[in-house]
């Protein structure tokens, strides 16, 4: 179940300013950044989180996510081609989707 307040950030700044508040859940999502950078918010993402008990989602890039060792990982539908819901699943990550209508459920 998530929580009643789901925040969704664009940097590991702003999960440094905020989850210390009581943010139990967040969402990191990246757009349009070269893989080393990507990998380095992660980490101070997930260093934060686990500093003070909040969740982690990291936002389409299932490959980082696992191999930075995340355990919730969200892609849109457009992602769902490219991914792997072998390894995201053998890696133990859960796995959010993004729905917009009843078709999108199927």
């Amino acid at each position: 179940m998530l929580d009643r307040f789901y925040p969704i950030f664009d940097s590991a700044e702003w999960l440094e300013r905020l989850v210390p508040l009581g943010i139990r859940l967040v969402q990191l999502r990246i757009k349009d950044r070269p893989e080393a950078e990507l990998r380095a918010e992660i980490r101070a993402a997930k260093a934060v989180c686990a500093a003070h008990d909040c969740r982690l989602v990291v936002n389409d890039y299932w490959r980082l996510a696992i191999e930075e060792g995340c355990d919730y990982v969200h892609l849109g539908q457009e992602d769902l081609d490219g991914a792997d819901p072998g390894a995201i699943r053998a890696a133990g990550l859960s796995l959010g989707v993004s729905t917009h209508d009843a078709g999108e459920l199927d």
